[in-house]
């Protein structure tokens, strides 16, 4: 199974790196993407914007042109002599051809009376639905006999085809420039839809014409039939296009109920609106894109930036690594362990130098620590092991040679008359005494015999692996080569002797640990003292010291 890694503690050089460079790399992605995102999203309204201003004004100029020129053949038409002196066999003949040729689905003529005289669609009708029409009231005649100036309508009913249409009309004026009738052009609002669909060219949007009411004069949805006149855009979208804002796009539902980017511009002297609108996913698209191409290349960079960071992070953990374990192993006691070197080669320099340093500490810290140890066991004196010493190390010795059920001897010396000598000769030449006789005791004893000064003038000898027997000898060779070899200085000659008293595991049932072994040698080294000094005292196999026998 495999072993998923452990992300690195917190509170370690490693985890703090780990952390570090993922905040700083989150921290430089959000400085990066944050100002990206504003100024692309900017740019991309901005750059909708201009596109759809570009748009609105193409559609504008192209509709106002086909308004005016519409307008301009129905003024023209109402100009003619034919049509002026009423000779209505050849305005029918010019009318239809006319028709022919242009947008208007259906031309009328109406007399002064506002009575229908022809029109191109009911000319072939036997019923003749509109010829005879009174259309007096319709608006466009009002207007066309009150300002004898050309008119275009709002969205209409026509009374013949019962379709909406918008009509642009004429008045006809007679040689004193009097009122004397009305032709007018009708013209499907599918032919207005188409124009401006067709018009529509490199925009994703729709575009669409409402007038003053909100009535749509065209039709954004091609696929949809228009049966009725009260076609009205909502109240919000009639109201964004009265703002008439030219810098600014608004944002709202369409009839669909779909949320669109749009901008309006009013057209036909202000009294209709074109309305050019395009969905937020269709608007934002491009922005879309570019936004995911960035996180996917900040993503990259990211993850590129995280293993180079993680690469030289580790060119940082790795020697401070190397330089805790050696501190760990400094305090575990492994004094002279030293780092190598060559491992921190490829690290930078500064690690170098504090590895270097390192070792440098460690083994001045083994030499100081050997020293110290050895000073802490060592009387300066004598230069044999003190007390301490053969308390710690004495306890060691005597268990080994418990468990593998070997003798054990403790030798305890003591120098005859040692005050005497002080008060005779001065504590200076009592310590030369003392190491005169702690250099006999150690050239009188085999190496593998622990030597100390217990305290004082008094000596222990712990002899491991050592039968009674044998260390008896050893203890008569010390006393002996104490004896027959006098202390000289100055020439004075001082004799020295010593007491010693003996005791032995193995020998005695009374003895089961290292301290009732010292303390039996010591009692026989008492009994010697006692029993007139310059003597060896054994502890027998009872326990008890033989004060009787001189060994």
């Amino acid at each position: 199974m495999r072993v998923l890694k452990k992300f690195p503690r917190p509170y370690t050089i490693k985890g703090q790196l780990h952390r570090a460079l993922l905040w700083i790399t989150f921290i430089i992605g959000l400085c990066i993407f944050i100002p990206t995102l504003y100024i692309e999203y900017r740019q991309t309204i901005q750059h909708q914007n201009e596109e759809m201003t570009h748009y609105l004004d193409a559609q504008t100029y192209f509709f106002e042109s086909w308004l005016s020129e519409r307008s301009s053949d129905i003024h023209t038409i109402a100009n003619l002599d034919f049509v002026k002196n009423y000779n209505y066999e050849k305005s029918q003949a010019f009318f239809l051809d006319f028709k022919e040729k242009t947008d208007f689905t259906d031309l009328i003529f109406v007399n002064k009376e506002g009575i229908v005289q022809f029109d191109t669609v009911t000319e072939y009708s036997t019923s003749g639905v509109g010829v005879g029409m009174d259309v007096k009231n319709r608006k466009y005649f009002q207007v066309a006999k009150k300002t004898k100036q050309p008119y275009i309508t709002d969205i209409l009913i026509s009374k013949v085809t019962k379709k909406p249409i918008l009509a642009f009309a004429s008045p006809i004026l007679n040689a004193q420039q009097q009122f004397n009738g009305v032709v007018f052009g009708a013209v499907n609002l599918d032919t207005i839809d188409q124009l401006l669909h067709e018009s529509r060219v490199g925009f994703l949007g729709k575009a669409y014409i409402i007038d003053q009411n909100g009535t749509m004069l065209t039709d954004f949805n091609s696929k949809q039939q228009r049966t009725s006149s009260n076609y009205l855009v909502d109240e919000h979208i009639l109201n964004a296009a009265e703002k008439n804002t030219i810098s600014d796009l608004e944002l709202y539902k369409d009839a669909n109920n779909m949320r669109v980017l749009a901008k309006s511009k009013p057209i036909n002297e202000g009294k209709w609106f074109i309305i050019s609108e395009i969905g937020l996913f269709e608007a934002y698209q491009p922005f879309i894109i570019r936004i995911l191409l960035i996180t996917f290349c900040l993503v990259v960079g990211s993850f590129f930036t995280i293993k180079m960071m993680l690469h030289l992070s580790k060119k940082i953990e790795e020697p401070i690594q190397q330089l805790l374990t050696g501190v760990r192993k400094v305090e575990q006691g492994f004094y002279d362990y030293q780092i190598d070197e060559q491992q921190l080669a490829p690290y930078a320099h500064e690690f170098q130098e504090l590895c270097s340093s390192f070792n440098e500490m460690s083994a001045k810290v083994k030499t100081d620590t050997i020293l110290l140890k050895k000073l802490s066991v060592t009387c300066q004196l004598t230069k044999l092991y003190n007390r301490r010493y053969l308390i710690e190390h004495g306890e060691l010795v005597f268990q080994k040679c418990l468990e593998e059920q070997n003798h054990c001897s403790c030798i305890a010396i003591d120098i005859d008359f040692f005050k005497k000598v002080n008060d005779t000769y001065g504590h200076l030449i009592g310590d030369e005494v003392l190491k005169h006789v702690a250099n006999i005791i150690t050239n009188s004893v085999r190496k593998i015999d622990i030597i100390t000064r217990y305290g004082g003038e008094e000596f222990v000898i712990l002899s491991p692996n050592t039968t009674l027997e044998s260390a008896v000898k050893i203890a008569e060779r010390v006393r002996k080569h104490v004896e027959h070899h006098p202390y000289y200085a100055d020439d004075v000659e001082i004799n020295v002797t010593v007491s010693i008293g003996i005791a032995g595991y193995g020998h005695s049932k009374n003895i089961s640990t290292f301290y009732e072994l010292l303390d039996k040698a010591d009692q026989a080294l008492y009994i010697a003292k006692e029993s007139g000094r310059n003597q060896l005292r054994v502890c027998d196999h009872t326990g008890k010291v033989d004060t009787n026998q001189i060994l």
